[in-house]
C-alpha cells in the first residue's frame, strides 16, 4: 500500500485545492472561447463555401448527430460527473469504466443498426439519402459520443488544462478540415463538410484514449483499504439517475431541434438553412456560456456534497445557481438589445452573401438561447439533488408544447412563426423552471 495509497489519497478529487478553480476556470474558459470563435469563422467560410440547401442538408445531419449525442453520450457524461468521485474515493474506479463501456457499446451498436435500416430502405425509397451521407453521418455521431464521454471523464477527474486544449482543438480542427475538403475536391456539399468532421473527430478521439489511458494507469487498484473513504453507489443507483437522463435529452433535442424538421416539410431546405446558420452564431454561444458554468462548478459541487443534498454546500449551490441566471440574462438582454439595431451588420460581417437575408433572427435567437441557457443552469439544482426524474417530467411537458408550437407556427407563417414559437417556447420553459425549483425550495423550506 505505502506509497501507492498515499498518493491516491492525496490526489483523488475531493482533496483538490480550491485555489486551483482559478486555473480551471481559464482552461474550461479557453475551451468554450475558442469554441465559439471556431463556430463564427467556420460558419462564415461554409456560409460562402456551400449553397444554403446543401448547408440545410447539413444542419439535418448534425442535428441527428446531436440526437445521438444526447440520448446517449449526455446521460452517460453527467453520469460520469456525477458519480465519478464518489467511484474513485471508494477505490473504484475500474468497475465504473466498466459500466462506461458498455453504455458505449450499446450506442454504438444502436447507430449501427440505424444506419443499416437507412441505408438499406434507401434501396426501395427514391427520396432517402444517399449512402455515404447515412454512413459519415453515422460515425460522426459515435465519434461526438465519444468525445463527450472523455471530456466527461476529464471534467470529473478535474483535468481541465488538457480537456480545454483538446476540446479547442476539436471545434478548430473540424472546420478546417471540412474546409479545406470543400475547396481542395472543389465539391461544395454537406457530405465534404461532414467528412472533415469526422477526420477531426478521429484524431481528437484517439488522443483522449491515449490520455485517459496513461490516467487510468496511475490508479491504484486496491478496494476498501484503511483510511479510504467507502461509498455505497451500486449499479441500481447509476441507472435510477441515467435513465430518466435519456429521456430528458430525448426530450430536449425536440425542443432545440425539432424546428427545423418542421420548417423542412412547411417551408424549403433554404429557409432550413438560413435559420441554422443563424442558430449557429445566435443560439449556440449562449449555450456554450452557460457550458461554461455548468463545466466549472458542476463536478466542484459533486465532490464537496456527495450525495447528500442537505449538505451544507447546497446553500452555496443555489446563490451561485442565482448568480449565473442574473449574469445568463443580463448578457441575453443587452445583446439582444443591441441586435434588434444592428443585425444587418452581424449578418454582412459573419454570413455569406446568400444568407444575409436571415439576418434578421439574430436578436430573436439570442434571446431564445439565453432564456434556454438560464433554464439549464436552474435545472442543476435537480441534478444535484438527485432528482432526474422530476427533470424527465418537465423536458417531457416542454417537448409537446414545443413540437406543438412550432407545427402551428411553420404552418401559419413558415420561418417566422417558427421563430416565434422558437422565442416562445424558451421563455415558456425559464419560467417553468423557476416555478419548479422555487416550488421545491419552499416544500423543502416547510418540510
Amino acid at each position: 500500500m505505502g506509497q501507492a495509497h498515499q498518493d491516491y489519497t492525496r490526489n483523488r478529487p475531493g482533496r483538490k485545492p480550491s485555489a486551483n478553480l482559478a486555473g480551471e476556470a481559464f482552461w474550461v474558459g479557453f475551451g468554450i472561447i475558442t469554441g465559439v470563435l471556431a463556430l463564427v469563422a467556420g460558419t462564415r467560410f461554409l456560409t460562402h463555401l456551400l449553397p444554403p440547401d446543401e448547408y440545410g442538408k447539413l444542419a439535418l445531419a448534425v442535428s441527428l448527430s446531436t440526437l445521438a449525442v444526447m440520448i446517449f453520450g449526455d446521460p452517460v457524461g453527467k453520469t460520469t460527473v456525477r458519480f465519478y468521485s464518489l467511484w474513485y474515493s471508494a477505490g473504484k474506479p475500474y468497475g465504473f469504466m466498466q459500466n462506461l463501456g458498455r453504455s458505449l457499446f450499446r450506442a454504438v451498436g444502436v447507430i449501427g443498426v440505424c444506419c443499416a435500416g437507412v441505408i438499406l430502405s434507401g434501396r426501395f425509397m427514391t427520396a432517402s439519402p444517399g449512402s455515404y451521407f447515412v454512413l459519415v453521418t453515422g460515425i460522426f455521431a459515435m465519434l461526438l459520443i465519444f468525445n463527450r464521454t472523455a471530456i466527461a471523464l476529464e471534467d470529473a477527474a478535474r483535468k481541465r488544462r488538457f480537456r480545454g486544449i483538446l476540446q479547442a482543438s476539436f471545434e478548430v480542427l473540424r472546420f478546417f478540415f471540412a474546409i479545406a475538403l470543400v475547396v481542395i475536391l472543389a465539391l461544395p456539399a454537406a457530405e465534404t463538410v461532414l467528412s472533415g468532421f469526422v477526420m477531426a473527430g478521429i484524431l481528437v478521439v484517439t488522443v483522449h484514449g491515449i490520455f485517459l489511458c496513461r490516467l487510468f494507469k496511475k490508479v491504484p487498484a486496491e478496494k476498501n483499504s484503511p483510511g479510504q473513504p467507502v461509498v455505497r453507489i451500486d449499479n441500481d443507483v447509476m441507472r435510477a439517475f441515467q435513465s430518466p437522463l435519456i429521456v430528458s435529452s430525448i426530450c430536449m433535442w425536440l425542443v432545440m431541434m425539432a424546428e427545423r424538421w418542421v420548417l423542412t416539410y412547411f417551408g424549403s431546405p433554404a429557409d432550413v438553412g438560413g435559420y441554422a446558420a443563424v442558430y449557429q452564431l445566435a443560439f449556440v454561444p449562449m449555450l456554450l456560456v452557460s457550458s461554461f458554468l455548468i463545466l466549472l462548478i458542476e463536478p466542484v459541487l459533486y465532490q464537496v456534497g456527495g450525495v447528500d443534498k442537505k449538505a451544507a454546500s447546497s446553500g452555496q449551490a443555489n446563490r451561485m445557481n442565482r448568480y449565473a441566471v442574473v449574469g445568463i440574462m443580463s448578457v441575453t438582454l443587452f445583446l439582444s438589445g443591441i441586435l434588434f439595431f444592428t443585425y444587418p451588420l452581424a449578418g454582412t460581417l459573419l454570413l455569406g452573401a446568400e444568407f444575409r437575408s436571415y439576418s434578421w433572427l439574430f436578436p430573436w435567437l439570442i434571446l431564445a438561447g439565453g432564456c434556454f441557457a438560464a433554464a439549464q443552469q436552474v435545472l442543476l439544482k435537480l441534478s444535484y439533488e438527485m432528482r432526474t426524474d422530476l427533470l424527465a417530467i418537465l423536458w417531457g411537458v416542454v417537448a409537446v408544447g414545443a413540437v406543438a408550437a412550432y407545427s402551428a407556427g411553420a404552418a401559419c407563417w413558415q420561418l417566422r412563426g417558427v421563430v416565434t414559437a422558437v422565442v416562445a417556447v424558451n421563455i415558456g420553459l425559464l419560467l417553468s423552471a423557476l416555478v419548479l425549483v422555487h416550488a421545491r425550495r419552499s416544500h423543502g423550506h416547510a418540510g
